[in-house]
């Protein structure tokens, strides 16, 4: 419901009161409320403010399921975050093989490294072990 109130008032402002340049996004609560707004610049790389706003949330979203799947026990034990962020099939195989990680120590490593790591992008699709060791 929220998603849609920001879809249709980004879509009426880019339509009546936009420049070609740039345009104002508007978060709204749930009962319809302004809760804060942002300046958002058209480019070429960039062209919707609605597709923006969308990647934002969608990697967000994606950073907190990985999270929770990540947490130790039940799914972290058998490696299903690492499924879900991509990993190659052996790498849940070791999870399991080693009693859950270690007993649960190597889940709970990837909790916190994805909980508390600002780049996030570097878990996705990595297919080491030890998926916050840096080369």
């Amino acid at each position: 419901m929220r998603a849609l109130l920001v879809l249709i008032v980004v879509l009426f402002s880019l339509t009546v009161w936009s420049s070609p340049a740039s345009c104002e996004v508007y978060y709204l609560d749930g009962l319809g409320h302004i809760v804060a707004s942002e300046q958002v610049h058209l480019n070429s790389q960039n062209p919707n403010p609605v597709f923006q706003l969308f990647r934002k949330k969608h990697k967000l979203n994606k950073k907190i399921t990985a999270a929770v799947l990540a947490f130790p026990f039940p799914f972290g034990m058998v490696g299903l975050h690492r499924i879900y962020l991509g990993t190659k099939p052996h790498v849940p195989v070791v999870y399991i093989a080693s009693l859950g990680g270690v007993f649960g120590v190597l889940p709970f490593i990837d909790f916190c490294a994805i909980t508390f790591d600002k780049n996030f992008d570097q878990y996705r699709d990595n297919q080491k072990i030890f998926m916050w060791l840096k080369e």
